[in-house]
């Protein structure tokens, strides 16, 4: 059986890469990150002209991509191709639950199953081969879709139905962007109040209020205020909004999401949005005239 992988980017190049040596037949489309499919290339895998030749070549396909619009589009190509021979799609892309939901129907009238498979961890999980992934199936087809995605990552969860997996890591997102902002927040308060932050921090990481950002960034950030992106404000900002899509189309009212998104829609503004998350704190320092540390 051979696989296609469209979205060989930051993540998904080295994701693409582990299927490689597990041994995977890959084939991929060189539309997209040239230099990374020629890397791949290298490896072993095969290099095709675009989406539609994947789909006549690929029975599984993995999806890396950087919204719902762009995946429904590279779907519609994949399936669309003449005497394409796609069976199974697994969507590591973060788009909203109903947008997976609504693949997941499709995919039950075109004749493909379709499996949303987001993934946690960042660039360096993606190397590391120890991402999170958080599957949508149903609960008979937990084990194989496990099987398929197991070279790419270490936590491999059920969450549920399909649209479940993109559920999970919508509300992942949606806690650690806001863990995120509060945390800039704390350090333009704490260097108003003429405290130490570094110690302010040091405290909190062993106390009740710590969490992934007060444990994960911020001690880095304040010895090195570096902004080299990791996971970037836009992104942040992306899947923030779709919580909040997700909760009007619930009608359901929520206060935290909202603070959120202004915050890091106010540091795209001043044109950080390709810069680390954390560049949230330039949107603070410049209401409260402070500045949390100095460049090294």
């Amino acid at each position: 059986m051979k696989y296609g992988f469209i979205g060989v980017g930051n993540m998904g190049y080295f994701m693409a890469g582990h299927c490689l040596k597990a041994g995977y037949e890959m084939v991929v489309s060189s539309t997209h990150a040239k230099d990374a499919v020629a890397k791949l290339v290298k490896a072993g895998a095969e290099e095709v002209a675009s989406n539609a030749e994947v789909g006549q070549k690929a029975e599984r396909i993995f999806l890396c991509l950087p919204n719902g619009d762009v995946v429904k589009n590279v779907i519609d190509e994949l399936i669309k191709a003449e005497n394409s021979v796609v069976k199974e799609i697994y969507d590591f892309s973060t788009v909203g639950p109903m947008v997976s939901k609504e693949l997941g129907k499709e995919g039950e009238v075109k004749g493909y199953k379709y499996y949303d498979c987001p993934i946690a961890g960042g660039v360096a999980g993606a190397e590391a081969a120890t991402l999170s992934i958080m599957i949508g199936c149903a609960d008979e087809e937990f084990e194989k879709v496990k099987e398929v995605v197991s070279p790419m990552g270490k936590h491999i969860m059920h969450a549920g139905t399909v649209g479940s997996g993109s559920a999970a890591k919508m509300f992942n997102n949606y806690l650690g962007g806001s863990e995120l902002v509060a945390c800039c927040e704390v350090m333009v308060m704490a260097k108003q109040l003429g405290m130490d932050v570094e110690n302010l921090f040091q405290i909190i990481n062993k106390s009740t209020g710590r969490n992934f950002a007060s444990e994960m960034a911020i001690p880095g950030f304040l010895k090195h205020r570096d902004f080299t992106p990791k996971f970037t404000t836009d992104l942040f900002y992306k899947d923030i909004n779709i919580a909040m899509q997700t909760a009007d189309e619930l009608k359901l009212p929520v206060t935290i999401g909202p603070a959120t998104l202004q915050a890091f829609g106010a540091t795209r503004a001043m044109g950080c949005g390709q810069e680390h998350s954390i560049a949230v704190v330039k949107y603070y320092e410049a209401l409260a005239g402070v500045k949390v540390n100095e460049e090294d």
